[in-house]
């Protein structure tokens, strides 16, 4: 189902925001990726697109999260629910994809989840005189399409703020959580432009999408280290070590889906280093899964993440790496 709601008061009467609520059966956590390289961003939406929704082999997307090089031209919430059929999407404009095919700089990354048991999806795109208002105004749209949710969801969340918005702590985690709650793991880009998808109408200040079960899933977390710059072996280390400790919060169940956020100037610092950590990090989850699952990430201005022993807090240089496995019993013991 699809709700879309008015925010009154400090926001627009004309922002309306759009959010799903969706419940399903099956067995695992399904996603789907897609790739495109090219300069035309809507064209390698809908070529991405087409390629995550055959990965799927079936399944009903619940979730769609786009990342692009340049603002696609045209409509891009219709264009992917031609694809996909009535799906919640969220996402945003980086300078750079990090995609199994190695560095991307002109193309578009799309990334669908189908649900495992009992889980809901939740996506919300807001706007509002301060990002503090945007994020708090995306956690009531998401709670109220989630009406049989505990006192506080667990899940993850993936929030994308715009360049220029606030910082992704202070500005929009700090305030997310205290609707949302502890339980709800998130990782926040501030994007490397003014622009986030998602919205139904107008700008958006942040956009964010939900899956709310009881998934295995961990977080990790690289900072750039204190002055003098440390070396790039220093860099990579430091990466190497935020994808194990994602990695091992799923108590050896295989990897679903890992996803990087990584500071533009960490990858600057790298230079031309910046490969060899993307296939460290690969290497890492190929070497927990044996075969299979998804690793990708983007570059964003800023990241930060919360949750899982980390806490809200700006990682200047950093790079935040999230870990999601599937829907599992014992997930209720780890809080």
């Amino acid at each position: 189902m699809y709700f879309t709601f008015g925010i009154s008061g400090a926001f627009s009467p004309a922002m309306l925001q759009t959010i799903s609520s969706t419940r399903q059966t099956g067995s695992t956590l399904k996603i789907g990726v897609g790739v495109k390289q090219g300069p035309d961003a809507f064209e390698a939406v809908l070529a991405a697109a087409a390629m995550a929704r055959e990965d799927l082999d079936g399944a009903t997307p619940n979730l769609a999260i786009v990342v692009t090089t340049a603002p696609p031209r045209g409509d891009l919430t219709r264009a992917l629910r031609s694809v996909f059929g009535p799906v919640g999407i969220t996402g945003g404009v980086t300078a750079g994809l990090l995609t199994e095919q190695g560095f991307v700089t002109e193309g578009a990354l799309v990334l669908c989840v189908s649900n495992a048991e009992g889980g809901a999806s939740g996506v919300a795109a807001t706007n509002g005189r301060r990002l503090s208002d945007a994020a708090q105004a995306a956690a009531r749209l998401v709670l109220a399409g989630w009406p049989f949710r505990g006192r506080y969801p667990r899940g993850i969340s993936v929030a994308f703020t715009g360049h220029g918005s606030g910082a992704a702590s202070t500005g929009f985690l700090a305030n997310w959580r205290e609707l949302m709650g502890p339980k709800m793991r998130t990782v926040c880009g501030v994007m490397t432009t003014p622009t986030v998808f998602g919205a139904s109408s107008g700008p958006a200040l942040a956009s964010v999408g939900c899956l709310e079960a009881p998934y295995l899933m961990g977080l990790g977390v690289a900072e750039a280290g204190g002055a003098p710059a440390p070396d790039a072996g220093a860099l990579i280390h430091g990466s190497v070590d935020a994808t194990r400790t994602a990695l091992k919060w799923l108590e050896g169940h295989p990897a679903r889906l890992v996803l990087a956020l990584e500071s533009a100037a960490r990858f600057r610092a790298l230079g031309a280093d910046a490969k060899s950590e993307w296939a460290a990090i690969r290497e890492q989850v190929h070497q927990h899964n044996g075969q299979g699952g998804v690793c990708v990430g983007w570059l964003c201005d800023e990241v930060a993440a919360y949750g899982r022993g980390v806490h809200p807090v700006d990682v200047p240089g950093g790079l935040v790496v999230a870990a999601l496995g599937d829907a599992a019993r014992e997930a209720d013991r780890l809080g």
